[in-house]
């Protein structure tokens, strides 16, 4: 069985800083990932990293998709397959600003799986 979990959102300037940010989840409930999605209010040229935090430490973590975004507005990443998470672990997204300017808003969806 599975069921949508809440949306969790963010939003980042980038002309103050990189976006970084990791989800919380429930330490008790495995999770699948069912999508990343980054609107940024001009086009922008950075790069984007959705990893993996692993629950069993920084050695364990993983990264699932990095790409260049060269003159962009949206971005969104729907992983090919399934792709389930253990309880405790967590999803980070990242974007850097070597362009230093914009702001990025966006979420990560996600479904417990049981």
């Amino acid at each position: 069985m599975r069921s949508r979990k809440p949306e969790q959102t963010f939003s980042q300037d980038l002309s103050s800083a990189a976006l970084s940010f990791t989800t919380t989840t429930p330490n008790d409930k495995s999770f699948r990932l069912d999508s990343v999605y980054l609107h940024f209010s001009q086009a922008v040229s950075e790069t984007v990293t959705i990893t993996l935090d692993s629950k069993n430490g920084v050695n364990y973590d993983s990264v699932i998709q990095e790409v260049v975004l060269v003159s962009e507005t949206d971005y969104i990443f729907r992983p090919q397959g399934r792709s389930e998470f253990d309880a405790g672990d967590e999803i980070k997204v990242q974007c850097t600003n070597t362009g230093v300017a914009g702001t990025v808003r966006g979420g990560v969806k996600t479904s417990e799986v049981s």
